[in-house]
């Protein structure tokens, strides 16, 4: 269980150490399943246990909240490698790297909008002269 109980009324309380207890047994229970079924994450055919048990918490960590994740990573003391880490390289540098001009969109200038086209019945139906012609709303009215 990842609570906390007390006899007296019955309070239930979260358990952060026991929560971390469980998740890190589920962890091996991941790494055993890898190593049991063949499954080697990434190219490396040769891998540690270590980093089988890092890629098993990453795993586990999908379905758990940030913060229990980065404890569990604490824990176990595997570091959170951020996603620029893990990006390849680019294959190549740009001589002349300038800085990306931002366009600026001021507040007096608002976005075009464009009139939707219309089909060719919707143009003659537009054409057509309502003068003398009841409105809809006219058939609505109390008489």
């Amino acid at each position: 269980a990842v609570v906390s109980t007390q006899s007296t009324g019955g309070i239930v309380r979260f358990n952060k150490e026991k929560t971390l207890t469980w998740l890190t047994g589920k962890v091996e229970r991941v790494v055993r399943a890898m190593k049991g079924s063949g499954v080697e994450p990434g190219f490396n055919s040769h891998l540690t246990d270590k980093e089988y048990e890092r890629y098993a918490a990453g795993i586990v960590s999908d379905y758990v909240s940030p913060i229990l994740s980065a404890d569990l990573h604490d824990r176990l003391g595997i570091e959170v490698a951020s996603i620029e880490d893990e990006q390849p390289q680019a294959k190549r540098q740009k001589l002349n790297e300038e800085p990306m001009k931002e366009k600026v969109i001021t507040a007096n200038k608002e976005p075009k909008i464009k009139a939707p086209k219309m089909t060719k019945s919707q143009r003659e139906l537009a054409s057509v002269n309502t003068k003398g012609m009841k409105s809809m709303a006219s058939f609505f009215k109390k008489k």
